[in-house]
């Protein structure tokens, strides 16, 4: 290994005391490296007895002393001579060493004999790990300076292992080494360690492991090792689901365990943060306002899970975080592809693939067929289809025959609305962060239709809607979670059918739709999400106060005012933002 021999190269060099810092981060792979390749390497090279030890723990150089002379004791076996020395030295010290054992010796060992024994020490390679947690900055110094002399007045080698970046005492360094090494695996060499780690990682998955570290430049072996651990247990509940894809599948929750463990355990950010910025990431790409702060943590985690276009299940961040294993339905809830129809083949480019040419042929027809007559048809599944169909022609994987992109396009743009399903609420919101297009154009021709399918949506929602909101908040807080958490709905629903809601509702309704409300209103261009809402939420915490005052006292009043805090907090930052906004147009007219 080219890592190994470049440090022989360096112990080599003898124009100079021997003492080389062998520098990686965390979790790079260091110690793996020493174990299996660097003591093996220097063996052969110098014949001379290598003694690897973590000075984690080492609380003075006598310990240090110490730990050397043990070490270079137990390793040469040397029993019979070490309790010469100290048999007639140590008042009370058991001569049968299996007793006490070496170090119990040693505490009590006279400091003469301990000096002979240290200063008999010749012809070895000192490998010292973990010098960054020695707590002492001055006892890292006389550790330094202990092991440069040994160096310069022996036949002692010596190779420290720390993370430079973590050591405050530079000057030290710098006089104390002859030369530094700065270590790293290669992403194929933590794969080539990984595969050979865990059984649950053949040659495929090896290649798939491969894409994803290169793609987020990870070689924190600790913590893909982590991941792989995670990943284990979930593949091996994947494989005994029925018609899943299982390659697909392996590849895709692979990568997004490793993202998660990345983030989490490799860069710091906690669960909360990782899922703030997944489910906030297509919104943020609408607006700039975002703090700076927040943009440089976004752009990270945006980086890391840049390549994800499926979204990321919360049940599966928890258990990469916390270790909680709360997976009801794998299949669902991973959202995992499952080769059920020819259709479902076709729309996929990875199952395309491994089709026979008949079925590949037959599948090309197929598409045509629901481009041309499907109705009563979901309008993301429609545009799809066109937008695969697209793609295959401009990638030549088919010929024009039936259609050409032009003539599909021209479909896209004219559909008839009645063609397709209207949603009872809008569902086709959580499309945004779930696929995508290939082709922008279809992309733009889907959204303009998806408006129109919006508003037909809302219309027939509006009235079931209102019933649900005032039975209890229980009954539509998911859907207000995951569909309407950017959409504006009070200028629909009102004041009387709010102030019907608030009566009846139970002091937990009302807790949980105060955390709704403040986790809304939170960011900064509210006014460009809500505006439609602001003479609403006027009226409602006008009425508000006068129900808070009719109640008097309670938990529900207590709930009733943080609800027109908040009320009157959006509505009035909405009309500044919106007033600032029209004093810069005016500004900039003149």
């Amino acid at each position: 290994m080219k890592q190994a021999d470049q440090i022989i190269e360096l112990l080599s060099d003898t124009s100079f005391p021997q003492v080389v810092l062998l520098d990686g981060a965390w979790g790079s792979g260091k110690t793996h490296f020493i174990n299996n390749h660097l003591i093996d390497r220097i063996e052969q090279q110098f014949q001379q007895q290598v003694y690897f030890f973590s000075l984690y723990g080492i609380s003075s150089i006598d310990d240090f002393r110490d730990k050397i002379i043990s070490l270079s004791l137990t390793d040469q076996e040397e029993a019979s001579v070490f309790a010469k020395y100290f048999s007639k030295a140590v008042d009370g010290v058991a001569n049968n060493l299996g007793e006490r054992g070496v170090g119990a010796v040693l505490s009590g060992a006279a400091g003469a004999y301990k000096y002979k024994l240290y200063g008999e020490l010749d012809n070895c390679v000192l490998i010292l790990d973990d010098l960054e947690r020695v707590s002492d900055g001055k006892l890292i110094k006389n550790i330094l300076g202990e092991c440069l002399s040994l160096a310069e007045s022996k036949d002692i080698k010596v190779v420290f292992v720390a993370n430079e970046e973590k050591l405050d005492c530079k000057n030290d360094i710098e006089k104390v080494f002859a030369d530094k090494y700065k270590f790293n695996f290669t992403h194929e060499e933590v794969v080539a360690i990984l595969k050979g780690t865990y059984e649950s990682i053949d040659d495929k998955l090896a290649n798939e492991l491969l894409l994803n570290i290169t793609s987020i430049d990870s070689r924190n072996i600790r913590v893909l090792k982590r991941a792989i651990a995670k990943f284990t247990r979930i593949k091996s509940e994947i494989e005994k689901i029925d018609n899943v894809i299982l390659d697909q599948a392996l590849s895709r929750v692979l990568g997004d365990i490793i993202r998660i463990c990345c983030a989490k355990f490799e860069h710091g950010f906690s669960k909360e943060k990782i899922i703030d910025a997944i489910d906030t990431r297509v919104i943020r790409q609408m607006t700039k306002d975002t703090e700076e702060v927040e943009n440089s943590e976004y752009e990270k985690l945006d980086n890391i899970f840049s390549d994800s276009f499926y979204g990321v299940n919360e049940k599966l961040i928890s258990y990469c975080c916390d270790g909680l294993y709360e997976f009801d339905d794998l299949k669902e809830e991973l959202n995992l592809p499952i080769k059920q129809t020819l259709l479902d083949a076709m729309k996929s480019m990875w199952v395309q693939n491994q089709l026979t040419e008949d079925e590949f042929k037959n599948g090309v027809e197929l598409l045509e067929g629901v481009i041309s007559t499907a109705t009563d048809i979901n309008a993301y599944e429609w545009f799809s289809i066109c937008d695969t169909y697209i793609y295959m022609l401009d990638n030549k994987i088919i010929a024009p025959s039936k259609y050409s992109r032009e003539e599909l396009l021209d479909m896209c743009k004219n559909a008839e609305i009645s063609r397709f399903t209207v949603p009872v609420v809008q569902d086709s919101f959580d499309h945004d962060f779930r696929t995508h297009f290939y082709d922008q154009e279809v992309s733009k021709l889907y959204y303009a239709k998806k408006d129109e399918l919006d508003i037909l949506a809302k219309e027939n929602k509006n009235s079931e809607f209102s019933k649900k909101f005032t039975k209890s908040w229980s009954n539509v807080q998911n859907e207000a979670h995951q569909n309407l958490m950017h959409t504006p709905i009070y200028q629909d629903i009102g004041v009387d059918v709010m102030k019907d809601a608030l009566l009846s509702w139970s002091n937990e309704d009302l807790f949980q739709f105060v955390r709704f409300n403040k986790h809304r209103y939170r960011f900064n261009n509210i006014q460009d999400f809500f505006e439609p809402e602001i003479e609403a939420l006027k009226n409602i915490s006008a009425m508000l106060v006068v129900l808070r005052d009719e109640l008097g006292f309670g938990l529900k009043v207590a709930n009733i005012g943080e609800i027109h805090a908040c009320f009157v907090d959006a509505y009035s930052r909405m009309e500044t933002n919106l007033g600032r906004k029209k004093a810069n147009v005016d500004e900039n007219a003149s």
